[in-house]
């Protein structure tokens, strides 16, 4: 096996024809227990990855039905709008998106908040235009009217799509994010969050604007965990249209909000079946000879051991401070190009955290290094996820 059996995303057929085949061996496997242990990560990998694209009713890519997903809530409001943003005038305030109509907006969040009376369940909006996310509906959108909705038991992070640019059609796309914090038979906190993710889909007829969701609307759906290794992602703005004076001070307390999860488990996913880790505190792979060929002369001789010590992600992604980057990490485009990693890592530069003394080219070989540890191995030693899915202690 080499990393070119992961070079083309979820899709490789490679990989659904390995799935479909392990679907089959099943039945044998259950027939030799040591056998069905040896193969363990290989058919829950395989199992996991290509789920949503050979069983029916799994779009997401959950063990959960889609319907179900969707209809059977712990808390049934959890994934549903607040009344309060189904308003028709606040709809047309964003889909006018001027700066009288978005600064209405703003306001009517502003009078929501006026009767709240526990500061701790007061809602926060912004405005900002994403660097590499457009919405899910077809629309290239970018802008979004983010508004977070706290609540005793879960969190709402809820954004709408705003068209950033005047030439193309309104965005449909309302995505939320909901935190469950509690469990809904005890009311106890739950020592650690889960989520649910879903799309709405705003629907314009007559003058009116109605709620529907991107599934109803269009069959469509993607495998949540695919991206979402932890269910909030932190917002990073363009930087030169967000508007840091007046949102600034918002944006950083949903981001702090946003890490004070810890790791989320996401509904349906188990985090495991897709591979170990990316970024091991320690890695065998990880040798002067390995960081010389992976970084391939773009990185100076007595910066390579500095490399090595930025690609321990999983001292902070470990499943408890933050959910890990496994598989498809590094290797799923994005959109606009690019992969999370590389927009994290290269673009935004705000990964790893707190380190600020990689140069530009060091931070371009930090992904290719990650990537090429994980995927790819290094002469005789194959990658971090082969070794995993190879169980090699069985052979």
């Amino acid at each position: 096996m080499t990393d070119t059996l992961f070079a083309s995303n979820l899709r490789d057929d490679t990989l659904l024809d390995i799935g479909a085949q392990l679907r089959r061996c099943n039945v044998q496997l259950e027939a030799v227990p040591a056998a069905k242990e040896c193969m363990r990560n290989f058919s829950t990998f395989f199992d996991a990855v290509t789920r949503d694209k050979v069983t029916s009713g799994h779009l997401l890519g959950a063990s959960i039905p889609d319907e179900q997903y969707f209809a059977e809530m712990p808390y049934p409001e959890m994934l549903e709008l607040p009344d309060a943003l189904k308003d028709q005038q606040f709809l047309r305030w964003l889909d006018a998106n001027d700066d009288e109509s978005l600064e209405s907006a703003l306001r009517y969040i502003d009078q929501i908040n006026e009767t709240i009376s526990e500061p701790r369940f007061a809602w926060v909006a912004f405005i900002y235009e994403s660097q590499h996310l457009p919405t899910p509906d077809g629309t290239g959108a970018l802008g979004r009217f983010f508004v977070y909705v706290p609540r005793k038991d879960f969190d709402q992070h809820i954004q709408f799509g705003l068209q950033h640019d005047p030439a193309r059609v309104l965005p449909k796309g309302v995505s939320v994010v909901a935190v469950q914090k509690t469990d809904a038979g005890t009311g106890e906190a739950l020592r650690r969050p889960r989520a649910r993710l879903k799309d709405f889909w705003r629907k314009r007829d007559g003058g009116r604007i109605e709620i529907s969701t991107r599934w109803k609307e269009t069959g469509l759906a993607e495998n949540c965990y695919a991206c979402h290794k932890q269910a909030t992602l932190p917002i990073t703005p363009h930087p030169l249209k967000f508007d840091q004076e007046r949102f600034g001070e918002r944006l950083k307390s949903i981001n702090k909000r946003m890490a004070s999860y810890g790791a989320i488990d996401l509904d349906g996913f188990t985090r495991s079946a897709y591979g170990p880790p990316m970024g091991p505190r320690t890695s065998p792979l990880r040798t002067p000879a390995f960081l010389a060929a992976c970084s391939a002369g773009q990185v100076k001789p007595e910066r390579l051991a500095r490399l090595g010590d930025a690609m321990q992600c999983a001292t902070c992604h470990d499943g408890d401070r933050r959910g890990e980057l496994n598989y498809p990490s590094g290797i799923r485009m994005q959109p606009k190009g690019g992969t999370l990693m590389s927009w994290y890592v290269v673009n935004h530069q705000t990964m790893p955290w707190g380190v600020t003394d990689l140069s530009l080219v060091e931070r371009q070989a930090l992904v290719t290094c990650l990537n090429a540890e994980y995927y790819q191995g290094h002469g005789d030693q194959p990658g971090l996820l082969e070794s995993w899915l190879l169980q090699e202690a069985c052979w």
